[in-house]
Order: C-alpha cells, then sequence, then structure tokens
C-alpha cells in the first residue's frame, strides 16, 4: 500500500509543476495582452478636424492639439483659395484614427502653373492642333477662319492677340486657333502664266 502511494507522489508533482506553468504562462499573456492594449490605446480614436482652408500655421496648432502630426505631401495651385492655404487632406476630416496618427497636407502654391505654346503654325491641321493643345491643359474657344489651305493652322490667338510657339501661359488658358477656309489667294508674282488669273483682274486696271 505504501508502495503504490510512493509511485503516485511523482505523478501529483509532475501535474503541479505542469498547472504552475500554465498558471505562469496565462498570468503572461494576460499581462502581455494588456500592456499591448494600453500601449496601443486600443479601441480608443480621435476624430481627424477639418484644417482644409486654413494656412499651415493654424492647421498645425488644431492638429497638434488633437494629438495629431502632419506632412505637407503635395504643393499644387487653386485659383479659389487663397496662396498658402491647405486645399485637401488625408485622412479626410471626421475619420477616425489613432493618437499621433500624421496627416497628409496639400497647400496651395499660389502660383498658376504655365505651358509654352507648341509650334503650330505652318505645322500642324486644326485637328492636330487641337488635340495637341488639350492634351496640354488649354481650352479652344473656337476656330478663326481666313484665306488659306483648309483647316491647315495658320496662328494661334490668347485674348484676341496673335501668340508664338514658345510664349508661356497659364494653363487652362483659352485659344483660338486660325485656320485656313479652303480659299486660295493666287500671288500675281508665283503665277506662272495670265491664264491663271481671272480676266476681270485685267479690266480692273484699265
Amino acid at each position: 500500500m505504501n508502495r503504490t502511494k510512493s509511485n503516485n507522489r511523482p505523478a501529483k508533482i509532475i501535474l503541479v509543476n505542469i498547472g504552475i506553468m500554465l498558471a505562469i504562462v496565462i498570468i503572461i499573456l494576460v499581462c502581455t495582452m494588456h500592456w499591448i492594449s494600453g500601449y496601443t490605446m486600443h479601441g480608443t480614436y480621435i476624430k481627424v478636424p477639418d484644417v482644409c482652408g486654413m494656412n499651415e500655421e493654424n492647421a498645425a496648432a488644431v492638429l497638434h492639439e488633437a494629438g495629431l502630426s502632419y506632412e505637407i505631401s503635395d504643393v499644387r495651385f487653386e485659383k479659389s483659395m487663397a496662396a498658402g492655404m491647405i486645399i485637401e487632406q488625408n485622412p479626410e476630416s471626421g475619420a477616425n484614427v489613432k493618437l499621433g496618427r500624421e496627416i497628409y497636407l496639400t497647400l496651395n502654391s499660389g502660383n498658376q502653373p504655365t505651358k509654352a505654346i507648341p509650334d503650330l503654325a505652318d505645322n500642324s491641321s486644326v485637328r492636330e492642333a487641337e488635340s495637341r493643345l488639350k492634351s496640354m491643359g488649354f481650352n479652344i474657344a473656337g476656330i478663326e477662319r481666313i484665306n488659306g489651305d483648309l483647316d491647315w493652322v495658320y496662328g494661334i490667338k490668347y485674348h484676341d492677340q496673335p501668340v508664338t510657339a514658345g510664349t508661356q501661359l497659364p494653363e487652362g488658358s483659352t485659344l483660338t486657333i486660325i485656320a485656313g477656309n479652303g480659299n486660295m489667294i493666287l500671288d500675281l508674282e508665283e503665277a506662272d502664266s495670265t491664264d491663271m488669273v481671272d480676266d476681270t483682274f485685267f479690266d480692273s486696271m484699265l
């Protein structure tokens, strides 16, 4: 009988040790999860304030007060806003983020970008000119017709003034294309014979 009890004792000791080890592991896991939850503020969010329309200084103050940081991620031109104002923010206002989250801001440069007029006069058709100008961000007001080869480009106008290739104009400017109407003007000096000139031309000179 005593021998049986003696044989069971090591098994009990092993079971007790296993139980203690499991308890220690569970305590460690619980403490670790509790620490991680506190460190990451699990379940705690901050609503992103709206800083669009503010200048950088005011936007920075608002974001820092909310416990957030920021970075100017882009600069572009917006004609409806003053220079130095915040155009966009990411994440947007109202989004739920963690404390210390970085908010990316887009700043208004205040300088409207310009584009150079390409070499189109005597070098392209109306179709080609329209396609090229639109791809560069220009708008086309219409076609001004003059005597010349049909749909051949003879010039470009901006605010009713001719502009040459290389002229820098604000992006989005509205241009007028000067193109031929198909009515050719025959220069007398370039004619090979009088047969190519209307008979009434000479009658008018008598």
